[in-house]
């Protein structure tokens, strides 16, 4: 250790030994020596790692789970309800969502708005309590990314006695009002890929899922061809295998006789074998319509070279995602780009306004929102509609074919 950094250490105690004598002069002191020596470990271990040499790995504990965290320090509050894990901190797709919402908060907030994050692993139990105490801390909107009946349970409480809820998982239902289920997931892109298809002139068509697609999600693919003048034919479902996927197209070839687009659902690059089994069993003057659900490792397939593909214009993610990655030293994700949307959506109508004006009114204005996840707007009905890019997969990436509307 340098004679600098031992004069540092002598001054550091002479500090200690002066200031503790009350418990008030305690409280102002810790957390300036605990800044203080973080530096002075960081300059000890630039002579060698004496640290890890030190301190055993078990000594290290996790942060207490009843820590609270905040990001920003000013204006006025969104409530960010999340789910901890089994380790006491948010993990996965909820710490996803708190980083885009604290980078929203310093990009964007203006020091107008700041986010507390309030854990709701304690379930139903823990939910009105959380709820009456955002309200009574005048905080001006509720965003909620937990278990589907923890954000029912909020969803359901009468708008007058909650703030308005943005919904960041599973859909739940509305019917409480000022209440709006934000995410856009592959339903909505296979339901504009195939209406897109039925404007071109093929209008017959059948749809390949895994076994995740569920009644309503088929209800609303079948709404949206009839609606775009088209027949829906019916589907088949697939699990994660390459025979299984080889095998519901073998037993759909009857049924789909006829079909002119063929809609392919699924998050793994079991889609790939999907789609060479139709062009095998000689569908091959169809439209295959992918999903925004696709991985990237399937574009590189010539198997669903030429492929329509409906999603959100990465350009606009593009804008944040270097600042994220330095950050949080990981990629950006779809969940935080909505969290830092969440926090777009707040801080844009306070600034231009005031914090009252999180209205309902506001919030489904017709002009709708621009954010990283694209053009999009919230309807009273409590979903979202957003306007989305067509790509079609060629030389294994997805290449722009027709950009999304500028606006409504």
């Amino acid at each position: 250790m340098t004679p600098h950094l031992n004069s540092k250490i002598a001054r550091l105690h002479g500090l200690r030994n002066r200031v503790l004598k009350t418990p008030a002069a305690i409280s102002r002191v810790v957390p300036a020596l605990v800044l203080i020596a973080g530096g002075l470990l960081a300059g000890c271990q630039a002579d060698g790692d004496s640290l890890s040499n030190s301190v055993k790995n078990t000594d290290i504990k996790a942060p207490s789970s009843t820590v609270e965290e905040s990001f920003g320090e000013t204006g006025t509050e969104i409530t960010l309800l999340l789910p901890k894990g089994s380790t006491g901190l948010y993990e996965g797709e909820a710490r996803d969502i708190r980083d885009g919402a604290a980078l929203g908060v310093g990009e964007v907030g203006n020091g107008q708005v700041f986010v507390k994050v309030v854990d709701v692993s304690g379930g139903l139990a823990s939910v009105a309590a959380a709820v009456s105490a955002a309200k009574a801390r005048n905080s001006a909107l509720l965003v909620s990314f937990a278990p589907q009946a923890t954000t029912a349970a909020v969803a359901a409480i009468p708008s007058a006695e909650r703030l308005p809820l943005i919904n960041l998982g599973a859909p739940v239902p509305a019917t409480s009002g000022n209440v709006y289920n934000f995410t856009s997931d592959e339903v909505d892109s296979a339901v504009e890929g195939a209406r897109t298809s039925v404007s071109s002139g093929h209008k017959k068509v059948f749809v390949f899922a895994t076994t995740e697609l569920t009644a309503i999600g088929e209800a609303r693919i079948a709404d949206g061809v009839r609606a775009s003048g088209g027949t829906y034919l019916g589907s088949a479902r697939y699990a994660l295998s390459d025979a299984s996927a080889a095998d519901a197209v073998t037993k759909s070839k009857v049924q789909m006789q006829g079909a002119d687009t063929i809609v392919v659902l699924g998050k793994s690059t079991i889609v790939t074998t999907v789609a060479g089994a139709i062009k095998a069993a000689g569908f091959t003057n169809i439209t295959l319509v992918g999903t925004s659900g696709w991985p990237q490792q399937a574009y590189t397939s010539p198997a669903v070279s030429g492929a329509l593909i409906a999603m959100v214009d990465p350009e606009g993610a593009s804008m944040i995602s270097e600042r994220y990655q330095r950050h949080y030293r990981r990629p950006l994700t779809a969940n935080a780009a909505y969290g830092y949307d969440a926090v777009a959506i707040a801080s844009g109508i306070i600034r231009t306004k005031d914090p009252k004006a999180l209205t309902a009114e506001n919030l489904t204005s017709k002009t709708g929102f621009r954010g990283i996840t694209g053009l999009f707007r919230l309807n009273v009905s409590g979903g979202v509609e957003r306007k989305l890019s067509l790509f079609t997969i060629t030389g294994g990436k997805p290449n722009l074919f027709v950009a999304a509307p500028k606006a409504f």
